[in-house]
Order: structure tokens, then C-alpha cells, then sequence
């Protein structure tokens, strides 16, 4: 809240609209937050008795898509195939496949898999996770919006979406999600 405060009043008192500029305070803070929330969703991964390890690797995989989103990995001094995998084709092959593995395995357990994911969206970390993706959708829409300081709104809602979906990423790495069956 902090931020999103005084990245307002830099913008709309001081006229300063470097806050939201590429790889500035706002997408730094959202690339920072989206670092934890990972962390947080491989943790689970390490703990192979529990039977939700599913999800955490499907927001494991998401939370990459959004790093590689924000981080634009191109304009840093890397590796070119660092790069290649980091955006463009390379990333949305990468993220293809790490979804299609997810769903293979799903696929070989589906009842259980489809039990599991009823409860998740019926938990409260479920329903986080909704908001959280609510939030980054209306962030999306007001980037196609020729409004004034509108890349200031999407990147505040960006954030917003990607703290609470660290707050799910807490709870994920904390307690387990149970199926029905």
C-alpha cells in the first residue's frame, strides 16, 4: 500500500511517471513479489508427502510466465540462449510445456486431480488466488485504455493481483490442500 501511495504521489503531485516506467520501482516491486510468491509455491514441491504438489507446480510454472512477463530478460546482459528461453517463443514453448507436463499428469489421475482442483477453488487460498487473477486481468484492461497515467493503474492493479497471490503462495506453502476423495 506504501508503494502504490507513493507511486501516486510521484505521478499525480510531483509529475515524476518513472515509477511505471519498464524495469522502475512498480515492476521491480512486482518482480520482487513474484520472486517470493515462487519460492513459496516450489516449497510444497519439496514435501513428498503431500498430495497437492500438483497445484503448487501449476502456479509454480504460472509464476515463471509472470516473471518472464515483467522482467523483460532481453534488454539485461545474459546468455543468448538464456534470452531466447526468457521471452518471446522461447518462453511461451517453455511455459507450453511445462503446462502440458501438468496436465499429463493430471490426466493419469484425473478423478483425483479433479477432486483436488473442486477443492481448491472452493478453498480460501482457492479464492485468493481468483482475486489475485482478477486484479492482474483488470491491470491487463487498462492497458489497452488511452486514459492518463493509465500505465500507472495497470501496473497498481498488476501489484495488487501479484501480492495477493502471495498471500496464497503463503497459505499453499503452509498447509495442504485436501481432496474429497
Amino acid at each position: 500500500i506504501i508503494v502504490l501511495l507513493w507511486a501516486c504521489v510521484s505521478v499525480m503531485v510531483l509529475g515524476d511517471v518513472s515509477v511505471y516506467d519498464e524495469n522502475n520501482l512498480l515492476e521491480n516491486i512486482q518482480a520482487l513479489t513474484l520472486g517470493l510468491s515462487l519460492l513459496l509455491f516450489l516449497m510444497p514441491l519439496a514435501d513428498r508427502s503431500r498430495n497437492d504438489r500438483l497445484i503448487a507446480a501449476f502456479f509454480s510454472v504460472l509464476v515463471v510466465g509472470f516473471i518472464l512477463r515483467e522482467l523483460d530478460v532481453e534488454k539485461f546482459d545474459l546468455p543468448s540462449i538464456i534470452v531466447f528461453v526468457g521471452s518471446g517463443k522461447g518462453r511461451n514453448a517453455m511455459l507450453a510445456i511445462g503446462f502440458f507436463v501438468l496436465l499429463s499428469v493430471a490426466v493419469f489421475n484425473f478423478r483425483y486431480y479433479f477432486s483436488l482442483a473442486k477443492c481448491f477453488i472452493r478453498s480460501r487460498v482457492g479464492i485468493t488466488a481468483i482475486i489475485a487473477g482478477i486484479f492482474l486481468i483488470v491491470g491487463d484492461m487498462f492497458e489497452k485504455i488511452d486514459i492518463p497515467h493509465h500505465v500507472l493503474i495497470e501496473e497498481s492493479f498488476e501489484l495488487i493481483g501479484y501480492t495477493i497471490l502471495l498471500a496464497a503462495a503463503s497459505s499453499v506453502a503452509r498447509r495442504e490442500i485436501r481432496s474429497d476423495t
